[in-house]
């Protein structure tokens, strides 16, 4: 797949926000595009490829602004390329991790993607949310998506680390690192919290953002202020790194 084949809507939409027949063919191409995987137990193809984002974001004329758009029609917080998955596999393999929990997982957007692959690894692999987001009423999600709490699910379920896309504002991740067997919390959202979870964490836990994760993916208030960041257990002047 190359470019995207129509930028009309979105176009028009930034031109002409308040239009509601644009908003409509908006809402359509969207989701039509930024879709979830019709194979149940999920297909990494289904993500775009990063040619893909890479045109669409240099046809509009303010990018966040188009980012925003996106992530209210399709209820999409994080646009993982279709490159990024393989790279957080890549990764957890390199870290010894054979069970991941992927935290508020919300429609299952990279759920669908991250399920099959960690399977074909070797990865024991969950995707728990609540089900109580912003979206949560009126569009589908991947059938692979649990619907309880992600902090049970890892004092229950054990895993070795967990990745949490865009995780409320204000919510600390610190709490997972009570259960003894999590060594990694791999969090997609603002450098230093901004309005992703709590900057104290930036403060109190050891952490890095790894190249290898910050590029092929993107966030809801644009690419500038988006960043992967890796936690790990101990102090902030801990020698051990990811």
């Amino acid at each position: 797949m190359g470019a995207p084949e129509n930028f009309t809507e979105l176009l028009d939409l930034l031109a002409d926000p308040k239009s509601f027949q644009v908003q409509r063919r908006f809402r359509r191409w969207a989701r039509a595009r930024l879709s979830l995987s019709p194979n149940p137990r999920g297909d990494h193809r289904q993500l775009l490829p990063e040619r893909w984002w890479q045109a669409l974001l240099a046809a509009v004329p303010d990018q966040e602004e188009a980012l925003i758009a996106l992530s209210a029609a399709t209820g999409l917080y994080f646009f993982p390329a279709r490159e990024w998955p393989p790279r957080l596999l890549r990764l957890l393999r390199k870290l010894g991790i054979r069970r991941l929990l992927e935290a508020g997982a919300g429609r299952g957007y990279l759920t669908q993607a991250l399920a099959p692959l960690c399977t074909a690894a070797g990865l024991e692999f969950r995707a728990v949310d609540r089900g109580d987001g912003e979206f949560a009423s009126h569009l589908p999600r991947f059938p692979g998506v649990e619907t309880t709490d992600a902090f049970l699910a890892a004092r229950q379920w054990r895993p070795q680390a967990i990745v949490y896309a865009w995780p409320p504002p204000g919510q600390s991740l610190a709490p997972f690192f009570a259960v003894s067997e999590v060594r990694f919390i791999i969090v997609a959202g603002e450098a230093g919290g901004g309005v992703t979870g709590a900057r104290g964490d930036w403060q109190a836990l050891p952490h890095r953002s790894p190249p290898l994760l910050n590029t092929c993916c993107r966030g809801r208030t644009g690419q500038a202020r988006h960043q992967v960041t890796i936690f790990w257990r101990g102090s902030p002047s801990a020698n051990l790194a990811p």
